[in-house]
């Protein structure tokens, strides 16, 4: 026998092995005539469609869907995460409408993740929520999907998914809700929206309250993306400060934005509570440069126009370095901690690139501050009793 005919006959075989079985046909009688409904109650029930395991050929030889399903999930459990990705992609690729597709999908999506290929995971999940919305891993496709726009910074369309999810699920568990009160706040805060963000961020941080899930130590990892957002808020809300031109009361001003970037600090200083190495970076970042941009501002504040001589100038330049440089090593002291956590972690985001160049930054200021303290005629000693003199006066 050629080969051609056996391959014919293999393919006949395989097609007439794969078809529901069929019950005869009966001959048909006049509608509505005795007979008719005789036969028709004498006659047995039809066969019931039988549904045999699809089988595939590979180079390997043959294997069913179900089998292959479980040979990928096997090397997912095992840790196998590029292969099994390949695997269960390929699960959905054969039998892209069958019963297991939804499963292999998502679990495509979690191999992604944990492969290191978050985009990969992204759209993996989005096409679960797009392909198979009815299916019962739909909501928590769509919860990940959350995470990984928040994590890409895609802020306005994790705003949109975070919609998506309240409106099709009112039962949200409170980690879902957290994480779509965080995407919709994180999508407000970068439109500039900072008092309608501030409403999603306390249904978050009610969330968190009512079902204590931030006890002492290490805190779930989707907190920290409502803390980011928390610290994110007040840092906008603290830049909304400003020192030039010189407010009228100048100290009373000072001190309210010294608070405010306190309590950032605490939001940023939470979210780093989670152990969770991206939004660690994001936040340190954010500390160093919410004392550096102090610093950068307060050094624009002119002189009082009390300061009438080049002397009481220079006297005033003098102290305002010397009494603010603490915010350049505090600054500094942020940048390096947050390099550092990216060497041991791993962790090679922009934000990591961001802290490098901000600690490059900071150094050169500390090095432009020290230069500009020993170009003027006072000695530390002459600037310290000045600030003491200030320190008085604000007192009185």
């Amino acid at each position: 026998m050629s080969s051609l005919r056996f391959i014919g006959l293999a393919v006949v075989l395989f097609a007439s092995a794969c078809a529901p079985v069929k019950s005869a046909a009966t001959p048909a009688a006049p509608s509505g005539s005795v007979p008719d409904r005789q036969a028709r109650s004498a006659a047995p029930a039809p066969a019931r469609r039988v549904e045999l395991p699809r089988t595939v050929v590979t180079p390997t030889g043959e294997a069913s869907i179900d089998e292959l399903y479980a040979h990928a999930r096997a090397r997912l459990e095992s840790g196998e995460y590029a292969g099994a990705a390949v695997e269960l992609e390929r699960v959905v690729a054969l039998d892209p409408h069958g019963p297991l597709a939804p499963e292999a999908l998502f679990a495509a999506g979690e191999a992604r993740d944990f492969a290191g290929d978050p985009a990969g995971a992204l759209a993996r999940y989005q096409e679960v929520g797009r392909r198979f919305p009815r299916s019962e891993l739909a909501r928590a496709a769509l919860v990940r999907e959350i995470r990984l726009l928040a994590y890409f910074e895609r802020w306005e369309e994790a705003g949109r998914a975070a919609d998506a999810l309240v409106a099709r699920h009112p039962d949200l568990r409170p980690l879902e809700e957290i994480v779509a009160m965080s995407g919709k706040a994180l999508a407000l805060l970068a439109a500039g929206e900072t008092d309608a963000a501030a409403t999603f961020i306390e249904r978050g941080r009610s969330a968190i309250e009512d079902n204590r899930l931030d006890q002492a130590g290490r805190v779930p990892r989707d907190l920290a993306q409502l803390y980011y957002a928390l610290g994110e808020l007040r840092r906008l809300r603290a830049e909304q400060i400003r020192f030039v031109p010189v407010p009228a009361d100048f100290a009373a001003t000072l001190e309210a934005r010294c608070q405010l970037l306190l309590d950032a600090q605490s939001a940023y200083s939470d979210a780093m509570r989670a152990y969770d190495a991206h939004w660690s970076a994001m936040s340190g970042y954010r500390v160093g440069e919410l004392y550096e941009r102090l610093h950068q501002e307060l050094m624009s504040v002119p002189p009082p126009p009390a300061a009438t001589t080049d002397a009481d100038r220079q006297l005033f330049e003098g102290a305002m370095r010397l009494r603010y440089s603490v915010l350049l090593a505090k600054a500094l002291t942020m940048m390096n901690h947050t390099v550092q956590m990216a060497s041991r972690t791993g962790e090679r985001s922009e934000w990591v690139e961001r802290a490098k160049e901000a600690r490059a930054s900071i150094e050169r200021a500390m090095k432009v501050e020290d230069a500009a303290l020993a170009r003027l005629p006072y000695s530390r000693a002459d600037l310290e009793a000045a600030l003491a003199r200030l320190a008085q006066r604000a007192k009185r």
